[in-house]
């Protein structure tokens, strides 16, 4: 028997109306002085302050819906309101390994292999780090060295890494490292990636592997998949591990600990650590602002997003990096970057990881660098989304060498270790002009690509931008 339409009607009505959810939260932009009477007026409640301006006169605020609603006509009569600017639901936000289409790589890996059978300590700004960070494919690709010996530039601002935290204690990051903040436990200071682990695993992670497995213990797991940090895009790397990173994105290098770790780490733990790693490595004296907007496992929110981009601004950062993707735009991050580009301040964003042409936010929005992935032989990277016009440059993104917690090293692949890099050119391009703006950076990475195909203006040369008046 069909069902009557009457029933049907009903059941979309409920469908449509939510009973209290702990999850279902909005994200409401009024005055503060009228931000409770607005909450009065349509049941909203628990109203906790985002972000408000200096002269108090605009605010952001999350709030909880009535206990029984219809979400669209809740949304309608709110936005409708005359004391209202935004209102918009919280949704949930991702970096791009979390989501992307696929992780299988087919480029070689002998270049990350022979680095790690050649690694040495070397000096690099004042702090000791692995050879084969500061000595890889990718720098030479974008001419990292010639830039720096021509122009003497190394990045005096502050670079906001909105994403999992970092490890404060990193030898490579530590010395560089500003106070930011923990949006997702509500705590100022440097935001450390290994809270986010039980402490056992932690002190695996970050004590001398020698002392933990010999080895011989890699055997288990070199003869086939090892997917250790339960993602499509991390995997532990050893030596004879060469069959790994060929299905993976992102490999530790030097540790021993794959029996130990196998299954345990979060899906995006180290995220942080690593896209911090790449902004240093292109500008070394520049400050890093670790803000930590994402939980362990690669998701977080519209209100921890807008949270850590108007922190930001209003901590000092001239350059903004994004390596995370939504779907669809939102009212309030694209209001939250405008804040930011009203103060001169440069955004940086993942074009995404879905071999796709379809948009993804925020890097689709006109005022954000949007970059996208190559390989070490300058072609689209596989996974790299391109062809949209919202894909504005390209850097190397396959195989790149950068920071793990724990005093570890990973090799890595997507847009996501892009977009930190050109992060890094941009406070160098600040640097020489600070006066310059959006505008000009942009004229100045446009004069300075590699045409590649379906990559919209290219990929970037860093020693021609540089260099550009």
């Amino acid at each position: 028997m069909r069902p009557h339409k009457t029933t049907l009607f009903a059941v979309l009505l409920l469908l449509l109306t939510c009973y209290g959810s702990a999850q279902t939260q909005y994200l409401l932009t009024t005055s503060p002085s009228a931000v409770q009477d607005v909450c009065s007026r349509h049941g909203l409640t628990g109203a906790s302050t985002v972000w408000t301006n200096n002269s108090s006169t605009i605010g952001v605020y999350l709030v909880n819906p009535p206990s029984s609603y219809v979400a669209p006509t809740l949304e309608s009569e709110v936005s409708s309101d005359v004391e209202v600017v935004q209102f918009e639901r919280d949704q949930q936000v991702n970096v791009p390994e979390l989501t992307a289409a696929s992780a299988t790589v087919a480029q070689s890996t002998t270049a990350v292999l022979d680095g790690v059978a050649k690694r040495t300590v070397v000096s690099f700004f004042g702090s000791n780090v692995a050879s084969y960070y500061v000595q890889q494919p990718a720098l030479t690709i974008l001419r990292v060295a010639e830039a720096r010996s021509a122009t003497g530039l190394t990045g005096v601002g502050i670079v906001a890494v909105i994403d999992t935290g970092v490890d404060p204690n990193h030898p490579a990051l530590a010395s560089v490292l500003t106070p930011g903040y923990d949006f997702t436990r509500n705590v100022a200071g440097i935001p450390n990636e290994l809270n986010d682990l039980d402490p056992a695993v932690a002190a695996i992670l970050t004590q001398s592997t020698t002392a933990v497995l010999d080895s011989n213990t890699i055997a288990h797991a070199a003869g086939g998949v090892l997917p250790i940090l339960q993602q499509s895009t991390t995997a532990v790397l050893d030596q004879s591990t060469t069959a790994v990173l060929d299905q993976s994105t992102t490999a530790v290098l030097d540790q021993s600990t794959t029996a130990v770790l196998d299954g345990v780490l979060p899906k995006a733990f180290g995220h942080g650590t690593m896209t911090a790693g790449l902004v240093h490595l292109i500008a070394p004296t520049a400050r890093i602002m670790p803000l930590k907007a994402f939980f362990a496992d690669g998701t977080s929110d519209v209100a921890n997003i807008v949270s850590a981009i108007y922190y930001a601004v209003d901590h000092g950062a001239s350059v903004i990096n994004m390596s995370f993707e939504m779907p669809a735009p939102s009212p309030g991050i694209r209001a939250a970057l405008n804040y930011a580009q009203n103060h001169n301040v440069t955004l940086v964003a993942a074009a995404g990881n879905d071999s796709s042409t379809s948009a993804v936010w925020p890097a689709a929005l006109s005022n954000v660098l949007s970059i996208g992935s190559t390989s070490n032989s300058d072609v689209r990277s596989s996974f790299s989304n391109y062809g949209s016009p919202d894909v504005v440059f390209a850097a190397p993104g396959e195989a790149i060498v950068t920071t793990y917690p724990g005093n570890h090293y990973a090799a890595a692949w997507g847009t996501s270790f892009s977009a930190p890099m050109v992060a890094g050119a941009v406070v160098l391009l600040q640097q020489k002009n600070y006066q310059g703006g959006f505008s000009w950076i942009m004229n100045a990475f446009d004069k300075s690509t590699v045409q590649v195909p379906s990559m919209n203006r290219g990929r970037v040369d860093f020693y021609k931008a540089l260099l550009y008046q």
